[in-house]
């Protein structure tokens, strides 16, 4: 039997009708550019850094606003993309938090300081935007990628099983007690009992297990958009574990894991809409993006106390808190480490790349694998017993100052512009899974390249999955054609 051609899975496409992929319109590209290069033109050493930041935030803000606009005239399907994220995600990192007061920041870069690492910022943005529009890979996903024989009712299987995985060792710790598991989510992260030491051991394996908790909101989405192929039993249960996720990643106080459940239950909830309308996309968007908002205000606060001490301590209604909106002020980082690089260290060259690359292996299985960089940003910044990020911008500028930063912008682009049309090859919901996690790894490479490897494993797990074990799944092994066009 041809698994290609039985009704019993999504009927593939005919190769003569032509496929409508999602990609950015060069209007919108060109207006993004022009706004950068008005942020640029705008800065002065004149002016105090926080409204120089404040200034550049409402420009650029403006001009991605514009160039959505232009893109969504191809049709709200054309929005779903991940080089789109990678710019939004690189704004929230970087510029959103200065769309409010921000004071504070003056203390910490000066005038000059400030101008290099927004200079270093806009050239990151203008690669990114330049680099969606260069093809180098066949938009059409290779065999590896193809899962028409997996049929979307298996959609519900595939979810128990993520959330089995995901949820296991963390269960196993605390002798499979539910309770136990909320108690220990409410109070201090460090404290949990499925945590594990800086070097790990063998539970490392099943700890990292974890990750599989990035599968639970794509699948979310998926699910609840074709809702009326399950029971309402199974919604109800798949509603109640999304919304443990979210919990999950809420509690730990880690705000690019929350904010990575969010948009991959949105990328997976937008690919798979049917007939997309104002109203089906502003309103989940305006509720995902304040719980975000409200998320980002507050776990911060509660990160090292626990949120059961936020709440008894009242630390919540803090001028700290209520005062601004604060992300990670990863543009201060930036200006130290342009400020840092070359003049008091040496550029580190290929050393980012083997710590990039080595991130997934444990070290149970690698006992010398590198700790981090030997120039690590903290020790630029003079940070102490706290960890700091400086976006794949920061790193990037560590390797090889500007030419590094184009070079990573543009392949970072090329690498979304190339996923986000192979969206439009997906036919079944297992594909659409696969590739909505793309957009967690999209989004998670603005933070840092250092998890993008690690990133990918909830990906490389479910293609492992589909092909070296599909009886998992209640499903064949797929039979390829003699000849494929």
């Amino acid at each position: 039997m041809n698994l290609l051609t039985n009704s019993h899975y999504p009927e593939s496409r005919s190769p003569s009708k032509k496929i409508r992929v999602a990609k950015a319109t060069w209007t919108g590209t060109f207006i993004l550019l022009f706004g950068l290069a008005i942020a640029f033109i705008r800065l002065s050493v004149d002016m105090a850094p926080s409204f120089m930041a404040s200034q550049v935030a409402i420009i650029v803000g403006v001009a991605i606003t514009v160039s959505i606009l232009f893109d969504s005239r191809r049709g709200w399907n054309n929005l779903f993309r991940a080089d789109l994220l990678c710019i939004l995600a690189l704004y929230f990192l970087t510029l959103v938090e200065f769309l409010y007061p921000q004071a504070k920041f003056d203390q910490r870069l000066t005038s000059e300081q400030t101008i290099k690492a927004i200079e270093v910022l806009l050239i990151g943005f203008g690669g990114l935007v330049i680099g969606r529009h260069i093809t180098v890979f066949k938009p059409a996903p290779p065999e590896w990628l193809d899962f028409s024989n997996i049929p979307d009712k298996t959609l519900f299987r595939i979810f128990l099983i993520s959330a089995f995985l995901a949820y296991f060792y963390i269960f196993m710790s605390v002798d499979f007690n539910f309770v136990k598991v909320v108690e220990a989510l409410l109070n201090p992260r460090f404290a949990v009992p499925w945590g594990r030491g800086k070097f790990g051991d063998w539970r490392v394996f099943l700890s990292e297990l974890s990750l599989f908790t990035y599968v639970i909101p794509p699948l979310t989405g998926i699910i609840w958009n074709r809702r009326q192929s399950f029971r309402f039993s199974q919604i109800l249960l798949v509603v109640f574990i999304f919304a443990f996720t979210l919990f999950y990643g809420f509690s730990g106080g880690t705000r690019n894991v929350l904010a990575a459940y969010i948009a991959t239950f949105m990328a997976g909830y937008f690919l798979t809409l049917q007939r997309p309308s104002f109203f089906k996309i502003a309103i989940p968007t305006a509720i995902m993006g304040y719980v975000m908002v409200f998320a980002t205000r507050h776990m911060l606060g509660f990160r090292q106390m626990g949120i059961i001490n936020y709440i008894a301590t009242a630390a919540y209604a803090s001028e700290k808190v209520q005062d601004t909106l604060s992300v990670d002020y990863n543009l201060w980082s930036i200006g130290l480490l342009v400020d840092a690089f070359p003049n008091k260290h040496d550029f580190l060259g290929l050393e980012l790349l083997l710590v990039f690359l080595s991130k997934p292996i444990p070290r149970v299985l690698w006992p010398d694998k590198p700790e981090g960089l030997s120039t690590s940003i903290e020790t630029v910044v003079g940070a102490e017993g706290w960890t700091v990020s400086a976006t794949y911008i920061g790193e990037t500028y560590m390797m090889g100052g500007i030419f590094a930063v184009i070079l990573a912008s543009l392949s970072l682009g090329i690498l979304a512009n190339w996923w986000s049309r192979t969206a439009a090859f997906h036919t079944t919901g297992y594909g659409i899974v696969v590739n909505a996690l793309g957009f967690f790894t999209a989004a998670i490479s603005m933070r840092s390249l250092i998890v993008f490897t690690t990133s990918m494993l909830p990906i490389v797990g479910l293609i492992f999955i589909a092909k070296t074990f599909p009886g998992l799944l209640g499903v064949k092994r797929l039979r390829y054609q003699s000849q494929r066009k």
